[in-house]
């Protein structure tokens, strides 16, 4: 038997997607921050930076790394939050899209953890900093946790770029990533894996410039310290 759309459900349907355009439309050329629009965002001259130490459980052997970025970021007058993220409290997403259908912007699906306050530190920075061991060519299951639970960061609705459909922004501004992946092995094949991940990710989170790269957890901090002076030159944070 051949299901036929009824003609209340079509009009019902077109109904909620034309709001969706409107309440768009709306925020994009009028600048109101409606509930809509989820967390809002704070303005001022002084740029802000958010780190994830995605250290493995029990561990934190990316703090040298942390410790290097952070004081790089303090010579050029930036402020920097980081977190620890296996010591902090984030439940992963169970996948109810409220942040989308009943509180958009904000998970009301799971409660009782850090993960809000994250997501605000984020829209607010305009540099996210991803600091991960490389895991099969990935990043760490803390990294994954955090990174799922940035749905609501982007619309349901969708657009099309490079020829892919991907979801509407919700914010005006998004922060560049810094993406760096540590392992005692650089492996070219692991390397191309990372690099095409955080591509992917570049398309649907909206930064205006990204840098992925992999180092060796044992290389010399001064030359680490060289390395991150040429990201952040070469993301123009800020400009």
């Amino acid at each position: 038997m051949v299901l036929k759309p009824s003609l209340k459900n079509i009009v019902y349907s077109n109904t909620f997607q034309m709001l969706g355009y409107f309440f768009h439309a709306f925020h994009k050329y009028f600048g109101l921050h409606l509930y809509f629009n989820g967390l809002k965002i704070q303005n001022g001259d002084l740029l802000r930076a958010t780190i994830f130490n995605a250290s493995l459980a029990k561990k934190d052997q990316l703090k040298s790394f942390q410790q290097i970025i952070e004081e790089e970021f303090a010579n050029v007058g930036m402020e920097t939050k980081s977190y620890l993220l296996n010591q902090i409290e984030i439940k992963t997403c169970i996948g109810c899209f409220k942040c989308w259908t009943e509180t958009p912007g904000i998970c009301s699906g799971v409660k009782g953890d850090k993960a809000e306050d994250i997501k605000k530190d984020v829209v607010n920075s305009d540099l996210l900093v991803f600091l991960t061991p490389l895991t099969f060519g990935g990043y760490s299951s803390e990294l994954k946790k955090v990174i799922e639970r940035m749905l609501g960061t982007l619309q349901p609705g969708v657009t099309i770029k490079t020829g892919e459909s991907h979801h509407l922004k919700r914010y005006d501004r998004y922060p560049s990533i810094l993406a760096i992946a540590t392992t005692d092995k650089v492996d070219p094949a692991e390397t191309d894996i990372f690099k095409n991940l955080m591509y992917r990710h570049s398309l649907n989170f909206y930064p205006p410039s990204y840098i992925a790269e992999v180092l060796d957890i044992n290389e010399d901090n001064d030359i680490v310290r060289e390395k991150i002076k040429q990201y952040y030159k070469e993301l123009e944070v800020g400009k």
